[in-house]
């Protein structure tokens, strides 16, 4: 037997171990997804997935990179999932949508994706029971927060669950290979506006078109040959075009914060964060007055974004993410203090923190 042929033989017998290790996983898998029916603790948890990939990335000692075994570990679980329950995940389509691409990374391949054509059918399809989770934009480190989002969070029974920071990169996608050719850029507004003076110098008076997603506009552009798309470059694939400008975006660290939603409530990780929405009355020392108790407890403010509130001109609310669970006394406290004190309090919910 030549060497070639013994490291193919090796391989073979690695292959079959692989084979009969993950369906023995998959079993115990199957045991564990009893006991959570029994006690009706919920199929997908990030946390335990996320601790397991931080055990992965310690016990790497290559050639594989850590990043590419946590893929790998990340389908791994997701078709792990498959064989417990069979699990429904919307999202902002069509297929090729960073929307999209965050869910896979979250869920995997081995799940069934909807793909909605907006964000607040994303929420409706969760609140329905269509979907076991869905996947939403919520803020970009560029162009700041998603205002239908916010403003569904406020509206909708759903419920935060987990959140993922997800790196964006905008490429120009086009039929034809010569910038000069043109005439038409399709794209939604959000990658426009992280791309805008890249397309100012490189495509001035190029007539823009705006459209419900990057997806939708590649779509566009594979049907035109004097037209191009901002989006994924993984959305090139999809629809047949090429890449003419590759991370056009005008800012470096170009990321987008997204959310898991569900109608279930995200159990204690140790490690997590919890968001709320409260309306405060228009007195002097009102805000004052909802910020400190989180101080009095120690708990960390995250984030404090105020918005104006719908059909309510000139009234604003307030979203609100910190440390803690709402299950933690601290937070209960807290809660209840504010709740004292505000005019509308509404707990989002709490889930695990993807900072740390």
């Amino acid at each position: 037997m030549s060497e070639w042929e013994k490291i193919r033989s090796e391989i073979d017998r690695i292959d079959e171990s692989l084979v009969r290790l993950l369906n023995k996983r998959a079993k115990n898998g199957q045991k564990i997804a009893e006991l959570k029916s029994k006690i009706g603790s919920p199929v997908f948890l990030p946390a335990r997935e996320n601790e397991i990939l931080k055990k992965v990335s310690g016990l790497n000692r290559g050639p594989l990179s850590g990043k590419a075994l946590q893929n790998v570990f990340r389908e791994i679980f997701s078709a792990t999932r498959s064989v417990e329950q069979a699990i429904r995940v919307s999202c902002l389509g069509p297929e090729g949508t960073f929307s999209h691409l965050a869910s896979r990374r979250i869920f995997g391949e081995s799940c069934e994706y909807l793909l909605e054509p907006s964000i607040d059918t994303v929420f409706n399809s969760v609140e329905k029971g269509s979907a076991h989770f869905g996947v939403v934009p919520l803020e970009n480190t560029i162009e700041g927060t998603v205002g239908i989002t916010h403003d569904m969070l406020m509206e909708s029974d759903v419920r935060i669950y987990g959140e993922l920071y997800f790196d964006i990169h905008q490429n120009l996608l086009s039929k034809v290979k010569d910038l000069g050719k043109i005439k038409t850029l399709y794209t939604h507004p959000m990658p426009l506006a992280q791309s805008r003076s890249w397309i100012a110098r490189n495509l001035p008076g190029v007539k823009i078109i705006d459209t419900s997603s990057t997806s939708e506009a590649a779509r566009l552009a594979a049907d035109s040959k004097d037209s191009a798309a901002i989006g994924a470059a993984e959305a090139a694939k999809i629809y047949g075009l090429n890449v003419l400008g590759k991370k056009i975006e005008d800012t470096k660290g170009n990321q987008t914060r997204f959310l898991v939603i569900s109608l279930d409530k995200s159990p204690r990780s140790g490690n997590d964060k919890t968001s709320v929405i409260c309306a405060i009355s228009d007195a002097v020392g009102a805000l004052n007055n909802i910020l400190r108790p989180f101080s009095t407890k120690g708990l960390n403010l995250s984030k404090i974004q105020s918005r104006p509130k719908r059909n309510a001109e000139w009234e604003y609310v307030f979203y609100i993410d910190f440390d803690g669970h709402e299950d933690d006394p601290d937070v209960k406290s807290v809660l209840k203090k504010i709740e004292k004190q505000a005019v509308f309090l509404k707990t989002l919910g709490s889930y695990p923190n993807a900072r740390v």
